[in-house]
């Protein structure tokens, strides 16, 4: 009975020490790194800039043997408005605000026709000068992103395009030997 209760006490230990030698077990949770919360934030990507005539091209014959100072006084014929494309929602208002607060660009909602702006333009002898009142438009595609859990970024797509009116009023202006069509 003796050998029977060792028996019994050595395999009980073995039991026991073969227990301690395996590696605890941890849950999935348990195991994964704390997290990023799911913040979603904005992004404005610019896709570079047009340009667009709100009046007449105005210009002159410099007769004189010096270089002269012209200035034009000229009334605009159009109106101009921020356009605003909505994909995943959102409003013009919106978009003004993401591209104003995220990039170097304030953005003009809308211009008014019939309203008088000057420009002055060095022409030197002998030469035409045109000038040409426009408005500077940029587009821009607002993009909605989220964190991951791994602190990662995924896409949500894009909430929108605006077409903004970055410049307004731009002009612009040539000067040459013969007639010129002012660029951009």
């Amino acid at each position: 009975m003796q050998i029977g209760l060792r028996r019994f006490a050595v395999a009980g230990a073995m039991t026991l020490g073969a227990g301690l030698l395996l590696a605890p077990s941890a849950t999935a949770a348990e195991s994964i790194p704390q997290g990023c919360p799911p913040d979603v934030w904005y992004k404005v990507v610019s896709s570079g800039a047009s340009y667009e005539a709100i009046g007449s091209t105005a210009g002159k014959y410099n007769a004189s043997p010096t270089s002269a100072i012209l200035r034009y006084d000229l009334t605009t014929s159009k109106s101009k408005q921020t356009t605003w494309s909505a994909e995943l929602g959102g409003s013009l208002d919106f978009g003004v605000g993401q591209v104003e607060s995220k990039t170097k660009y304030d953005i003009t909602k809308s211009t008014t026709r019939g309203k008088t702006v000057s420009n002055t333009i060095n022409v030197p002898a002998k030469r035409y000068g045109y000038t040409t009142p426009k408005i500077e438009r940029r587009k821009f595609t607002i993009e909605k992103w989220q964190d991951t859990a791994r602190c990662g970024a995924r896409f949500l797509g894009n909430v929108g395009t605006p077409g903004g009116i970055t410049a307004y009023p731009f002009f612009s202006e040539c000067t040459a030997k013969s007639a010129c069509t002012p660029k951009p």
